[in-house]
C-alpha cells in the first residue's frame, strides 16, 4: 500500500462521487457531469478519501464507508458556543436546525454551521463540520490520474 501512496501523491485524480452519513440522506452528489479534480496529498479531501482513491484502479467505481475517524473527526464539545441572538447576523429568525454560513476569523472562508438550540433571546451554534462524528458511506468512480 505505502508504494501506491508515493505513486500517488501529487497527482490529480478525476472523481465523481455522491454520499452522505452512513444510514443518511446524500448531502453531496457529484456523481455526473464533469469529474471532479482533486490533489492526492493535498489535504483537499478527508484522509479516509485519500485512502480510497490511493487504492481505487482508473476507470473503477464502488461504494465506500470512510469511518468517522478518517473522515471529519470526532464531535467535539468545545465546538458549540451560546450566543446572543443579536450577535449573529439574522440570528431572530435562527430556528433549531438552521444552516447557516460563518465566516472563519483566521482563513476568512465562509463554513456552514448548525443551530443546535435556540431561547427568546439565544442561539447555540455547533460549529464542528457538519459531518463530525458520523461514519461515511460515498460511492466513487476513479474516472483517470494525471500528473
Amino acid at each position: 500500500m505505502e508504494m501506491k501512496y508515493r505513486q500517488r501523491s501529487g497527482k490529480c485524480a478525476l472523481v465523481r462521487y455522491r454520499g452522505g452519513p452512513v444510514g443518511g440522506e446524500i448531502v453531496e452528489d457529484r456523481s455526473q457531469g464533469e469529474p471532479v479534480k482533486i490533489i492526492i496529498g493535498a489535504g483537499q479531501v478527508p484522509p479516509g478519501v485519500e485512502d480510497v482513491l490511493n487504492e481505487m484502479e482508473i476507470g473503477s467505481q464502488g461504494e465506500y464507508i470512510i469511518p468517522w475517524a478518517k473522515a471529519y473527526g470526532a464531535h467535539d464539545p468545545k465546538g458549540v458556543k451560546t450566543y446572543p441572538r443579536w450577535f449573529i447576523k439574522d440570528g431572530e429568525r435562527l430556528e433549531v436546525g438552521s444552516v447557516i454560513p460563518w465566516e472563519h476569523p483566521i482563513s476568512r472562508q465562509s463554513v456552514p454551521v448548525k443551530c443546535i438550540a435556540v431561547t427568546k433571546d439565544t442561539v447555540t451554534i455547533d460549529f464542528n463540520h457538519l459531518l463530525a462524528g458520523k461514519d461515511l458511506c460515498y460511492w466513487f468512480e476513479l474516472v483517470d490520474l494525471l500528473d
